[in-house]
């Protein structure tokens, strides 16, 4: 038996006696002696689901359907987290892709169901009046700050008048170990209008994007970038330095 094998079956075991958080553990160690099988890291994220670490079950399932694209199980614990991190469209779009791999599935129809109806357009009216009260002040916490960004971050314009008013020196506190590539995405899109739009906020783009890094989990965030988010972010950087000559060669190291 090998290392990834015997310590997938002591995870194994941990889960079925709900010892999750030794679940947890158990399969990350499994995922770093093999890191080329997707059901490690589908197991863990299973694992990582019944702690509600959902950022995290997010991650492992980007990384499963980075080795296996078709993976079912990895798109429903995705689409999961994303239906209880109220990123309702994401998820779906996973629920309907495993759907188009396993179309009899009568629990993927089931839960497809029940998050469209997050979609209706009473939820949507219900958040723009929420979204009146939340992003014309400073989050007073990671709760409040998670309301206001679920109300705002498809919006750039909407996004960057709250980060205005957001202590760069307050992002790790608020972000805590939930940062996605799907933050540093919706940034990115706020500071590009910012850049086209208002043309004075290269210094509050460069304190964002250098905030960011201080952050817990930023690397792994950045490691999951797509290929658009990534060269969003470095023409961003490249403003910075060449138009507005600020010291950015930190930046382009961390981001890149």
């Amino acid at each position: 038996m090998s290392a990834a094998d015997h310590l997938k079956a002591r995870a194994d075991a941990a889960f079925k006696h709900a010892r999750y958080e030794d679940a947890v553990a158990l399969y990350a160690a499994a995922v770093q002696a093999d890191a080329s099988n997707p059901l490690l890291l589908t197991n863990n994220a299973m694992a990582l689901l019944k702690l509600q670490r959902y950022a995290e079950v997010v991650d492992c399932c980007n990384a499963a359907l980075a080795l296996r694209p078709n993976n079912v199980k990895a798109l429903w614990r995705r689409a999961t987290a994303y239906s209880a991190l109220a990123r309702y469209n994401e998820a779906n779009s996973d629920y309907e892709a495993a759907l188009l791999i396993e179309p009899t599935n009568k629990a993927l129809v089931a839960e497809l169901e029940n998050n469209s109806r997050a979609l209706q357009p009473e939820n949507a009216s219900a958040a723009s009046t929420s979204l009146l009260c939340h992003v014309n002040r400073p989050p007073k916490g990671a709760q409040e700050f998670e309301r206001a960004w679920r109300e705002s971050h498809e919006s750039p314009e909407l996004l960057y008048m709250y980060l205005k008013l957001i202590p760069v020196s307050d992002f790790p506190a608020l972000f805590r170990s939930s940062l996605e590539s799907a933050h540093l995405s919706a940034i990115s899109k706020a500071l590009d209008f910012a850049r086209r739009e208002h043309g004075n906020a290269y210094q509050l783009a460069f304190d964002i994007l250098t905030a960011l890094t201080r952050v817990d989990r930023f690397a792994l965030a950045v490691l999951f970038l797509d290929h658009d988010d990534t060269n969003r972010i470095l023409a961003i950087i490249a403003w910075l330095g060449k138009d507005n000559g600020l010291g950015v060669e930190h930046l382009e190291k961390q981001y890149h």
